[in-house]
């Protein structure tokens, strides 16, 4: 479907995602409404993500037939969502087309771009006013009958890094890479769920040393969820920051079944200045900060598995 030609609002598109990569930089891979609404500027003009009235958006400013974003959304109050998108295949997201008519005003937005083959960003909710944007993003197919297209994510970081060279249609031996980078990107979606789910669990503090700061978080699996164990609930994870997610993930600190946390011999033997003293070794020994809610607090057969790795490392 696709065919050779330059999108006029190929620039527009960059300065978006370059303000991303800044967002999700600064924020984290998931991003808050009030965060998006500040949109982004571009050649003295003001330009706005998306709306949130709207899952399918192109700015009044942009020339081309294309949408600049889309998104899904999770309704509040328990509401069952108007439009429910799929993820079931490995390669492709599923996004439903808007009403029930495929030839109205946004689902011909959709048609433009898959025609085209111009990139997308991909508002993807994972909790109510929460987003992970996926992008650049491509339509790879519109099924008319069952109101719906297939969506292939692709390369963002070489995307940008084209700032000045025109974005043309792909040719149809880039879609195995849009099938890998889509199932990267889906591996990204669940663990940006998981992040949001522990970091709520632990207050937004870091379960060693209780920094306060989401932006220098992580959600670290207690058994990695690469092995089979390695479970995606919140039992399975632990709220820490950079440094001391970088020290339990190299087997320097460990996690007794009890909660206390012990550091490496090596790592005690070592000497060095203020941070390794004071931000690293001093937690020698100390307890673990955990949830208050006893259902979210580490699950013992995670917290036994990993400590005789530990053990062993050492």
């Amino acid at each position: 479907m696709a065919l050779p030609t330059v999108d006029p609002d190929w620039e527009i598109r960059v300065a978006a995602f370059q303000t991303l990569e800044w967002l999700v930089a600064r924020h984290g891979p998931t991003l808050e409404w009030d965060a998006l609404q500040r949109g982004f500027d571009f050649k003295g003009q003001h330009f706005h993500f998306a709306t949130k009235a709207r899952g399918i958006f192109r700015p009044k400013e942009m020339r081309g037939g294309g949408p600049l974003s889309i998104k899904t959304i999770i309704p509040r109050g328990g509401r069952v969502a108007r439009y429910e998108d799929s993820q079931k295949e490995d390669g492709v997201f599923v996004y439903k087309l808007q009403g029930d008519d495929p030839d109205n005003r946004d689902n011909q937005l959709l048609e433009w771009a898959w025609k085209w083959s111009v990139p997308l960003i991909y508002f993807c909710a994972v909790e109510v006013g929460v987003y992970q944007p996926i992008w650049p993003i491509y339509i790879r197919g519109i099924d008319r009958e069952r109101m719906e297209c297939t969506l292939s994510a692709d390369d963002a970081v070489m995307m940008v890094r084209q700032l000045g060279v025109p974005m043309v249609a792909d040719a149809k031996g880039s879609e195995s890479r849009r099938e890998y980078v889509t199932v990267q990107a889906k591996r990204r979606l669940h663990q940006a769920r998981f992040r949001l789910e522990v970091l709520r669990a632990y207050e937004t503090r870091c379960a060693v040393c209780r920094l306060p700061r989401a932006e220098l978080l992580d959600a670290a699996h207690i058994v990695p969820d690469r092995e089979e164990k390695g479970e995606p609930v919140v039992p399975n994870g632990l709220a820490l920051c950079r440094l001391h997610h970088g020290v339990f993930d190299t087997d320097l600190m460990g996690i007794r079944p009890d909660g206390v946390i012990e550091l490496s011999k090596t790592l005690l033997e070592t000497r060095d200045g203020p941070t390794l003293e004071h931000a690293v070794k001093a937690f020698h020994g100390q307890n673990l900060h955990l949830p208050r809610n006893r259902e979210d607090q580490p699950g013992q057969r995670f917290l036994e598995e990993r400590y005789e790795r530990f053990r062993q490392v050492g």
